[in-house]
């Protein structure tokens, strides 16, 4: 047995090793799994705008037009950038070193509900989960909300379950965090009003210092919000207006619904615990009927039940009207952490009877999940993911080399078939952060660019100007609507003709000459 501090030295050590698990599972294949398309270099360019005091008060467009995402992760990524000299290798190192420490919290929420051993038995599952090491490689502002949702989560745990008043600080602080790195996550104003309901009589008194610092810190993490909308004449509250329709209108109806319930939860199962499907809807079942055993019977733990109750389907609201054959992975951001929390009680419970047994359920889960990591996690995030698959970093510095090398140091012209169309931010980003400082200078961008995008490349759409050297990068073309990927190779051919043609990774890079 052991006493008091022994204990609390014991658990210490396991999370010091829980930690390096999550640190080991989310660093295997890097660098070499790191994804880096539009995406990542438009943030990269912004994020070292902002170096040279360029500072920003919205950041990327959301998929409803007027609304936009909070720009702060541009200020936490910018001095990664500034020195790292521009490597995105440092930014996604540290979104697995974040990812990773969220074990931290997680066996904080399970502490705060049950007790330190489900606490830690949760942290394990989370540092296990596929699902979490996607979130890891993921290179994108999503990934961060994954630490804001579950401090949401834990300053509720403590002001509701601990009647720590100060919990509050942290539960709005969550909130705030978590609109900046997910626009969509606005639907937590929403849980966070069902929860205070639901839990009301749990509530300790509230002075004014906790309500006024509280309230403050909430103010401060959307402060970028409301400067833009005072700048922008209040534009996403009109946009607000025609957007209710499309929420509230049921257009996918109560079956389409479930379906997406059963679809996501499905997908909790298979990418945390159980990966063959049959066993999947097994799990699933048996979870359930678990749940309601206990919500429905009296328990100690009713309570702390129905909270992670309600944290689970909260996540299940983004799909309320989804039509997408496959929902979006990140939308449910951070919801099945309280599955790990509901299981991670249930080891404890067996662990209680029998400490071999209990084991034997921590076993399944690390078995499933690195067979998940090992067959996917070598080539980046998943499809439900990224939409356009092998943009992989090292593949690109392939391409940069041997366009160079081919080059010989003669002066070239690059040109891409890339996503979104006609828009060279990527490589723009890649030829001057790689290219530039290995080489010593810079190719053309031969062809059509489209306007708005960040990029350096000097564009030159006179093909009679171009040089003689000549490259086409064709993109992974997932994503990439097939008509469009032939007229523009048709077009190409008007022009110039292939010499060379050298596949690398999932691109296509041809040598030309002009015709």
């Amino acid at each position: 047995m052991f006493n008091l501090n022994q204990k609390n030295y014991f658990i210490s050590f396991l999370l010091i090793g829980i930690f390096l698990l999550a640190l080991f599972l989310r660093f295997l294949y890097f660098p070499q799994n790191i994804y880096f398309g539009f995406d990542q270099a438009r943030d990269a360019f912004v994020s070292q705008q902002i170096l040279k005091g360029d500072l920003k008060i919205v950041g990327p467009p959301t998929g409803v037009d007027g609304w936009f995402h909070g720009p702060l992760y541009y200020y936490i990524w910018a001095p990664i950038y500034f020195f790292s000299s521009g490597n995105p290798e440092a930014v996604a190192a540290f979104l697995r070193i974040v990812n990773a420490a969220g074990i931290f919290l997680v066996f904080a929420i399970g502490t705060v509900l049950f007790n330190k051993w489900t606490g830690v038995a949760s942290a394990f599952l989370f540092a296990v989960s596929f699902e979490q090491s996607q979130y890891a490689l993921y290179f994108n502002h999503p990934s961060l909300a994954v630490i804001s949702v579950m401090i949401f989560y834990l300053g509720l745990s403590l002001l509701f379950f601990k009647k720590y008043k100060n919990g509050l600080i942290p539960a709005l602080l969550g909130l705030g965090l978590s609109l900046q790195f997910e626009f969509v996550l606005m639907y937590l104003f929403l849980v966070f009003t069902i929860l205070m309901l639901a839990f009301k009589k749990h509530l300790p008194p509230l002075d004014k210092k906790v309500l006024l610092l509280s309230s403050g810190g909430f103010l401060l993490t959307i402060s970028t919000f409301l400067l833009s909308e005072i700048k922008f004449h209040f534009r996403s509250v009109s946009t607000l207006a025609s957007l209710l329709p499309l929420v509230f209108g049921h257009t996918i109806g109560v079956a389409g619904y479930c379906q997406n319930i059963y679809l996501i939860s499905q997908r909790f199962i298979s990418d945390n615990f159980v990966s063959q499907e049959y066993l999947t809807c097994v799990l699933l079942v048996l979870l359930l009927i678990i749940v309601f055993a206990r919500l429905f019977t009296k328990s100690e733990f009713r309570e702390r039940l129905l909270f992670l109750l309600i944290w689970f389907f909260a996540g299940m609201l983004p799909y309320l009207n989804n039509k997408s054959a496959t929902p979006l992975y990140y939308y449910s951001v951070a919801s099945s952490v309280s599955l790990l929390i509901f299981v991670g009680f249930l080891i404890n419970k067996v662990f209680q009877k029998s400490k071999i047994a209990a084991v034997l359920l921590l076993f399944i889960p690390l078995l499933s999940n690195m067979n998940l990591i090992m067959t996917y996690n070598n080539t980046g995030s998943i499809p439900t993911i990224n939409v356009q698959s092998g943009m992989l970093l090292v593949d690109e510095e392939k391409i940069v080399d041997y366009i160079y090398q081919n080059a010989a140091g003669e002066k070239f012209a690059i040109n891409g078939l890339t996503m979104p169309f006609f828009v060279n931010t990527t490589w723009s980003y890649l030829f001057q952060w790689y290219g530039l400082k290995r080489y010593h200078y810079l190719p053309v961008w031969g062809g059509q660019a489209a306007e708005g995008y960040p990029g350096n490349l000097k564009v030159i759409t006179a093909r009679s100007a171009l040089p003689d050297k000549q490259y086409l990068i064709i993109e992974p073309d997932r994503g990439i609507r097939l008509p469009l990927v032939e007229n523009f190779l048709r077009e190409e051919n008007y022009f110039s003709k292939v010499i060379k043609e050298e596949k690398i990774g999932n691109f296509l890079v041809q040598s030309r000459e002009p015709i």
